[in-house]
Parts: structure tokens; C-alpha cells; sequence
């Protein structure tokens, strides 16, 4: 109604608006993110509630022993699949994420078109957020990523790869995966993982995975090999990321993930374990969706919903919609005034009023 009233300056002003929140918003989420330290954590989010662990002095990777080698915000509830359409904002926990991984020390997880960056067992307001605002040329539907030992972003998808410097993607990329280095995996890989004590990045693929030096840009001799290796780890993992401090490795895939122990070189016992529950912060309660929301005693429960950026939208719109009434009115009765003159009533107050005085 305004906009069709003041269709240019109202306009103009509105889309101001939006624009400059839109910015901020932006701004404000990009700049906490590149201001966290490079390279790998010192201490990691650990699951809601933790097993005892025990910290080796120094984690090693596994080896074939055939041939030895020298690395609470408020629970909510799962809603099911929901389509992968780009302006259809997921659900972290409906799980089937594509791959999770450890950048600048906190989780990212992503999901088709979306990520969401997770600190403290919860996700971080603003989130999900599509890829492409944050890594422009990055498409949906990633396969891994890692974090090198330079401090850059190394994403796989299919037979090709992209490398950012914090959010730049950088000249020359993407690339073949076949130039990453020799004895790559032809087609792709599933999972990628750093491990800052040997200096050596792990890639994984169905039942074998591949040791890669950095620093030659080559696989090393005798790889792939089998997962076995890591026993207990599953087939095709889907993300993996290093607890440093505690000498662990966590394995993800599907909604479960497997906690490998550095030390003993296996699969800790209890798990695997869901990822939703002891990482996302996720209720995994089931409920009865034809019964309402009630407390222990009866009484009626309060849902409170995440609704800020409506309610900005909403002031956005409703504040000019009443400006605009008022000055309809005023212009409204100047014109009656002109019309028809001024209303008995008022200029018999006028005389009173001069009679008073």
C-alpha cells in the first residue's frame, strides 16, 4: 500500500535498509570468522557429555603392521528430510550433512547449498548461511575439506579442487584432482584429515585411504591402503577432524561418528554415537506430533521462536506504512479546509476563544 502510494523515495529508502542490514550482517559474521588464529586447535568442543579420556604424550597414525610407518542453547527436535532447494533453509538436526570439518578451530558443517558453524555443542546465530556468501566460486555439495599446514582451505568435489585463503578463492583454481599430486585418487575423495604431529594429510575413499606429504606434494610410497587399518573406523567416512589435546581422532558418517583413539590406534569402546545428540546439541526425544507441547505438571509449555530478523523486517515495514497514513491524513484535511472551508464548530471556538481574551 505505501510502496504504491511513494513508489520512489519510499522505495528507495526500504531497499536502503534492507541492503544495509543485509551488509552488516555479513560483515559481522566474516570478520569473527577470519579473526580466529590459523592452523589446528589446541582443544576442541567436546560432545555434551564426555567419556573419560586419556591423553597420550604424542598421537601417531596408524600403520600397516605389514609395513611399518614413520599424525547450552535450547535442543531442537529432528524434523525429518527437507528438500536440498537452495532458499530452503536445513535443519542441522536432520542430519546427512556432505562432510564436517575443523577450520579456524570451530566445526563447520555443511549440508547441499548451506553450512552452519558450530561452537559450544550449538549452532552460531546467523546460521545456516549459503556457501557461495562465503566462499564465492565454492559450488554446493562438497565431498571434503581440510585446513593445510599453510593455514589455507582445501575443498573437494568430484575431480576437482579449490583452495582459499580465508575467504578468497585463489588464482588458477579450481583444479584436476590430478594435479594435487601424484597417486591421487582418480575420480574423488570422501574424506580429509590433517594431522599437524607427523606432518601428513589422510584422504579417504571407500575401503582404502592415502598418506600425502605437504611439503613434497606427493603421496607417499606403499598407499593406499586398507581402513582396516584404522580398526573400527567404518568404510567411506563422510568427515574427520584431530582432538589434539586428547590424543583422538573423530570419524563422521551418516548421524553416528566413531571416536578413534591415537594412542592404541582403535575405535574406543561404546561407539559409534550420535553426532546429533553430543555435537549439535540435538534432542533425539521421540514425539507424538498430535499431542501439544505440555510440562511435567500440566501446565501449558511456552515455545519461544528465533524470530529477530522478522521482527526487523517487520519494523522495516510497518514504520513507513504509518508515516505514511499520517501525512495522508494531514494532506487529506488541508484540502477539505481549501474545499470547503473551515468547519463551523472550529471558528465558533475561534470567537469564544477572542471574546475570552
Amino acid at each position: 500500500f505505501c510502496l504504491h502510494i511513494f513508489p520512489f523515495p519510499l522505495a528507495l529508502w526500504f531497499k536502503l535498509q534492507v541492503l544495509e542490514y543485509v551488509a552488516l550482517l555479513k560483515l559481522r559474521l566474516m570478520a569473527d570468522f577470519l579473526c580466529r588464529p590459523a592452523g589446528p586447535p589446541d582443544k576442541l568442543p567436546q560432545p555434551t557429555k564426555p567419556l573419560p579420556t586419556a591423553a597420550p604424550p604424542r598421537s601417531h597414525p596408524p600403520s600397516d603392521p605389514r609395513k611399518p610407518d614413520r599424525q547450552t542453547r535450547p535442543p531442537r527436535l529432528p524434523t525429518g528430510d527437507r528438500p536440498s532447494h537452495p532458499n530452503a533453509k536445513p535443519n542441522i538436526c536432520d542430519g546427512g550433512y556432505n562432510t564436517l570439518a575443523i577450520l579456524r578451530r570451530e566445526m563447520f558443517v555443511f549440508k547441499d547449498h548451506w553450512f552452519w558453524r558450530v561452537r559450544d555443542n550449538s549452532v552460531m546465530p546467523g546460521y545456516p548461511m549459503l556457501i557461495s556468501v562465503f566462499w564465492r566460486g565454492l559450488p554446493p555439495k562438497i565431498d571434503a575439506v581440510y585446513e593445510n599446514s599453510d593455514g589455507k582451505f582445501v575443498f573437494f568435489k568430484g575431480k576437482q579442487f579449490w583452495v582459499f585463503k580465508d575467504t578468497v578463492l585463489q588464482a588458477g583454481y579450481p583444479k584436476d584432482i590430478a594435479q594435487f599430486g601424484h597417486g591421487m585418487p582418480a575420480q574423488s575423495i570422501e574424506t580429509a584429515v590433517w594431522w599437524e604431529d607427523v606432518a601428513k594429510t589422510y584422504f579417504f575413499k571407500g575401503d582404502r585411504y592415502w598418506r600425502y606429504n605437504e611439503e613434497m606434494r606427493t603421496m607417499d610410497p606403499g598407499y593406499p591402503k586398507p581402513v582396516t587399518v584404522w580398526r573400527g573406523v567404518p568404510d567411506s567416512p563422510q568427515g574427520a577432524f584431530v582432538d589434539k589435546a586428547n590424543g583422538f581422532t573423530y570419524f563422521y558418517k551418516g548421524k553416528e561418528y566413531w571416536k578413534f583413539n591415537n594412542q592404541f590406534l582403535r575405535v574406543d569402546p561404546g561407539y559409534p554415537r550420535s553426532i546429533l545428540k553430543d555435537f549439535m546439541g540435538c534432542d533425539l526425544t521421540p514425539v507424538d506430533p498430535a499431542r501439544p507441547p505440555a510440562a511435567a505438571d500440566g501446565s501449558d509449555v511456552v515455545i519461544e521462536l528465533d524470530n529477530e530478523a522478522n521482527a526487523v523486517k517487520a519494523v522495516a515495514i510497518v514504520i513507513p506504512c504509518v508515516l505514511a497514513l499520517c501525512l495522508l491524513v494531514l494532506v487529506y484535511t488541508v484540502v477539505q479546509f481549501k474545499r470547503k472551508g473551515t468547519p463551523r464548530h472550529i471558528l465558533y471556538c475561534k470567537r469564544s476563544m477572542q471574546e475570552w481574551v
